[in-house]
């Protein structure tokens, strides 16, 4: 079954179950490291709004994604990150890793909170050791973060088949409560597990204002886009480029983020360098976190070809500083999007692209301007819906009610 609640159960559901309270998160990437895009943002997220009756333990890598130079922290013991507790563990080092596991045990966590499906040392291995009594017996609850899609499925295709037959033949696949964060993902996750798992469905958290920022006024005659995500197939920043090869009217697209699939990058540097003169495209870099929002709100429109996200920080962010998003149906913002705010391109074809941003650069400055508002009115109404518990909450209280019907 989905679980959802509205807004006025959280106090009382919390006052039930004070006396769960440690914690402990499984992530493969933790702030300070940025690589990792949104997810790295939604454990955040998670840890820093949790309810106070609840105490976090995080134990995560000591390097950013795909580095081998670790972060600039204290690694291999318990240190502080904006309050939290947390353990950057060397996980090439079966010792150090081990040593972790160990350290988390200690704390006797009653949560255990997975941050992806398919991580072998911060998923996969705590599964195996609780199936074998080294936990004791804590709440289970995992995080896919989309994982289960079609399109991310595919790739590394076998491991990941082999690695499913083994979780369902351990059973594990009904001993743990699935955190979906869109509605898209409770179908994934049914699809692959069956109708009998236990799906808690709740958004990601955003830690972002409740009001936008008001859009800048800008006055230049050319139309300035920005793509923000990782360089990789799945994100699609090929197919705007592509697409810009059919724009006939003067643009600027700037591009950040890391460049993960050093051959798909590859490739998007090459067609950028075989645009016409009047298509301006610049590749940035990775932009820190602190800088996401400033650096959007300096532009009229977001593209994001994305063939997939279960929840999309980015677009919040985008909307939060009065940036539109143009991007697919592939994402829980469909609808919102639709009402003002943003453009939702059919699928994921260069020439459906093209058609889209020809469309958006027939807007004057004043329209786009009022277009950056209608963005602003989006975020508002994102905002005003009726808050939801934590999730931690709403796993308690799931998994006191199975124990009890």
């Amino acid at each position: 079954m989905n679980v959802a609640y509205d807004a006025q159960l959280a106090e009382h559901l919390l006052v039930r179950y004070m006396q769960m309270t440690s914690v402990m998160v499984f992530t493969a990437l933790f702030p300070p490291a940025v690589k990792g895009g949104g997810p790295i943002r939604s454990v955040e997220a998670v840890v820093s709004s949790h309810p106070k009756e609840f105490t976090p333990f995080v134990v995560t890598s000591d390097r950013d994604l795909h580095e081998a130079v670790p972060l600039g922290v204290d690694r291999n013991q318990w240190t502080k990150y904006e309050g939290v507790s947390v353990r950057y563990t060397t996980l090439a080092s079966p010792v150090q890793l081990f040593r972790g596991l160990l350290a988390a045990r200690s704390v006797q966590p009653e949560i255990l909170y997975f941050n992806s499906f398919f991580t072998p040392a911060l998923t996969i291995l705590p599964l195996l050791l609780w199936r074998v009594g080294f936990w004791g017996k804590p709440l289970l609850l995992l995080a896919p973060r989309g994982e289960f899609g079609g399109g991310a499925l595919s790739r590394r295709g076998r491991k990941k088949q082999l690695y499913i037959r083994l979780f369902r033949f351990l059973r594990l696949h009904r001993s743990v409560m699935w955190h979906a964060t869109a509605r898209h993902e409770v179908d994934d996750l049914r699809r692959v597990w069956g109708n009998d798992i236990e799906v808690i469905l709740r958004e990601d958290q955003a830690l972002l204002p409740s009001e936008p920022t008001a859009p800048n006024d800008f006055h230049g005659e050319m139309p300035r886009l920005i793509f923000l995500g990782r360089i990789v197939e799945h994100k699609g920043p090929f197919i705007a480029l592509e697409a810009l090869r059919h724009c006939s009217k003067p643009i600027s697209l700037d591009i950040f983020g890391p460049s993960e699939d050093r051959a798909y990058a590859a490739k998007c540097e090459y067609i950028a360098g075989k645009l016409p003169p009047h298509i301006d495209v610049k590749f940035k870099g990775l932009l820190e976190p602190h800088e996401v929002r400033s650096q959007l709100a300096l532009y009229d429109a977001m593209l994001m070809p994305t063939a997939g996200e279960n929840f999309g920080h980015v677009i919040a962010e985008a909307l939060s500083v009065s940036c539109p998003v143009i991007t697919t149906p592939l994402t829980p913002w469909t609808e919102l999007l639709s009402g003002g705010g943003g453009i939702i391109v059919p699928d994921r074809s260069p020439t459906r692209w093209a058609e889209a941003i020809n469309e958006f650069t027939q807007l004057d400055a004043h329209e786009r301007h009022a277009f950056r508002l209608s963005a602003a009115d989006c975020y508002r109404r994102w905002c005003a819906r009726p808050s939801t518990p934590h999730v931690w909450v709403l796993a308690v209280d799931a998994n006191q009610r199975v124990h009890t019907d």
